[in-house]
């Protein structure tokens, strides 16, 4: 038997329900080893396929959806006859209430998310479009490095985007970088990191209203995309708002802008990261001499 392997085969960012924590963004790079009898071509597989069959299985399986552990009891999940599932996530933080079309979601048979339990459930996929020499099958999802630099956790929707972006629910696991006058300030990023800690980026003209729920106010959001109509109810304090679309050419926009306002008088230049290896940059204010 040979084994061949695949390093960052591809990037997950996806968010999920935590039972303390409310919408998490995640991002998990995915490794890949692939054992069996060694083909007509003297392979267990060839690269070429795994790129595209085994990638599209993962990127389809769970990228850009928000994951649910259907085992949970804060759940309860319904659907209201039109390929849209309904849900509810009730957590000491308010409730997280959900209704958006199938493809948006990925209902996971267990208690929590985890890197082990959506490592069994992506196998699983994986096995059905494998030959019949490959045996065995070890996926490992893994967060990248970062070291001592801050980052973030956030979750958004992007309705105007052509792809799955649009899905009211995705987030991504960020690292982000702040210059002050040329010098890299971990102040500023540390700022950052826990401002946006856990955090729902909503943008004003998506906002619906928003309504207490047992005393407290909770945000509603909702739009209609290629894909269908997205709804959204969510703690207000999970919430941050900006005036415009979450990408992160305006997300790094926003935050060097405040950076700006809040230190007035200095040069900001800000690297925000969406995930792993991709980001925008933007800069303003006037470096002093």
């Amino acid at each position: 038997m040979a084994t061949l392997f695949v390093e960052n085969l591809t990037v997950l960012d996806f968010s999920y329900l935590h039972a303390k924590r409310g919408m998490v963004g995640e991002s998990w790079i995915v490794d890949l080893e692939l054992s069996g009898d060694l083909d007509a071509q003297s392979m267990v597989f060839d690269f070429g396929h795994i790129k595209k069959q085994i990638k599209r299985v993962l990127d389809e399986c769970a990228d850009h959806r928000l994951l649910v552990p259907v085992e949970n009891e804060l759940l309860t999940q319904g659907t209201d006859g039109e390929e849209r599932i309904s849900i509810t996530w009730r957590y000491p933080g308010g409730d997280i209430r959900m209704r958006a079309p199938e493809s948006s979601i990925l209902l996971v048979p267990a208690m929590e998310i985890s890197k082990g339990n959506l490592s069994l459930l992506l196998t699983e996929r994986i096995g059905e479009v494998l030959p019949a020499n490959v045996t065995e099958v070890l996926l490992t999802l893994r967060e990248e490095e970062f070291g001592t630099s801050p980052f973030y956790h956030y979750s958004h929707g992007l309705k105007k985007h052509d792809g799955n972006c649009q899905r009211i629910a995705h987030g991504h696991r960020s690292r982000i970088e702040i210059h002050e006058n040329g010098r890299r300030s971990r102040y500023w990023e540390k700022l950052w990191a826990d401002r946006w800690e856990d955090i729902y980026i909503g943008t004003q003209e998506d906002l619906e209203g928003t309504y207490y729920i047992d005393e407290s106010p909770h945000h509603r959001f909702r739009y209609e995309s290629a894909q269908g109509l997205f709804e959204l109810l969510i703690p207000e304090d999970h919430c941050y708002m900006i005036d415009t679309d979450s990408t992160v050419e305006q997300l790094a926009q926003h935050i060097v802008e405040e950076l700006t306002r809040e230190a007035p008088g200095k040069h900001f230049r800000v690297r925000a990261f969406e995930g792993v290896g991709k980001g925008a940059v933007a800069e303003a204010g006037q470096m002093r001499v």
